[in-house]
């Protein structure tokens, strides 16, 4: 498997998540806006807050088990982009009898949002240890141009302050 982060955001992309912050507290945002800092950012992530929805993530995820991708294809806030094993569209093999570990490349299009729950999700001991593997690389990749989103991108109970919410917990806490 191979993870690419191929898009993230920029600082004109934090400029207009800032505009639509202030523009929600009786059009505070008509004019020129500034990049927040460091502290702001990690305030509104923290919050989840509506505007951090701009902030836009594109990973190119290649030779990905196809119940592996199944499993980010979940994320309804996700999408998902998978190269299919239907018939009519390819012919390297029947895609009818293909195993549930046949190969597939994928983009996955995530907001800021999106991208903290499937951390919170599939960093889970109890998800897959292939999910896992793949998105740990997608945090690690984030965190190189958005080292804001790094204390968001856990398993759900480091998020909570280890309370595991998870019907069958794994032991962890």
């Amino acid at each position: 498997m191979k993870v690419n982060l191929i898009r993230w955001p920029r600082k004109r992309d934090w400029i207009e998540v800032k505009r639509r912050a202030l523009i929600t507290m009786y059009g505070k945002g008509l004019g020129e806006v500034k990049e927040p800092d460091y502290r702001w950012k990690h305030k509104i992530l923290d919050a989840r807050h509506s505007p951090i929805r701009y902030l836009q993530y594109s990973f190119l995820i290649e030779d990905i088990p196809s119940n592996v991708s199944v499993h980010l294809c979940r994320h309804v806030h996700a999408q998902p982009y998978v190269s299919s094993l239907r018939n009519d569209r390819q012919d390297v093999m029947d895609g009818n009898k293909a195993p549930r570990d046949t190969p597939v490349n994928m983009i996955l299009d995530v907001n800021a949002e999106e991208l903290m729950v499937i951390a919170n999700k599939r960093l889970c001991m109890k998800a897959s240890e292939e999910t896992r593997k793949v998105v740990k690389e997608m945090c690690q990749q984030v965190q190189i141009y958005s080292p804001e989103l790094t204390p968001f991108l856990v398993p759900m109970c480091m998020y909570h302050n280890e309370v595991c919410h998870e019907m069958n917990p794994c032991g962890r806490y």
